[in-house]
């Protein structure tokens, strides 16, 4: 069993159970049903925009490199790759307003996953995104399979 932080990603070379919490964050599960391998990640912001030191906090730089590892180290094109996409929630339930033009972390993360994702041609099979509660989830790499646990809203009054 392994379990993601912020910024963190694995790619399993045998079964591994995989555990993470999100919130805002977002989490890329790849999948090749042929080789019945898979990888995950915890992405905490959308793009790298030039930072190079904790590179795999970013959600594009997180996912192109499982892309990477999984489909061309391995010897299979991307094309038999599939992703589940989970997180991106809206934790802190922020109106739009004039003055608030830019949308919330977690839905760019959620924009930067599936634009990646589209980029390397995986396509995502499944998605569980947005909301106002995080998760957890838990991520079986030899069978493809995740379940996911909402968490309880606190009201924070």
């Amino acid at each position: 069993m392994v379990t993601l932080h912020p910024g963190e990603l694995f790619v399993a070379t045998e079964p591994t159970l995989i555990t993470t919490l999100l919130g805002s964050c977002v989490s890329v599960c790849l999948y090749c049903r042929a080789s019945r391998a898979g990888a995950m990640c915890h992405g905490v912001m959308p793009g790298q925009g030039g930072h190079q030191e904790e590179s795999f906090r970013f959600v594009d730089t997180s996912v192109s490199y499982m892309v990477e590892v999984m489909a061309r180290q391995r010897g299979f094109s991307c094309a038999r790759l599939e992703a589940k996409l989970f997180g991106g929630a809206d934790l802190f339930s922020l109106k739009p307003s004039p003055a608030r033009q830019t949308s919330s972390i977690g839905t760019q993360n959620i924009q930067a996953a599936r634009a990646v994702l589209q980029k390397h041609g995986v396509p995502v099979v499944t998605e569980q995104v947005g909301g106002d509660r995080g998760c957890k989830l838990f991520f079986y790499t030899h069978t493809g399979e995740v379940y996911l646990k909402h968490l309880q809203r606190t009201t924070g009054e």
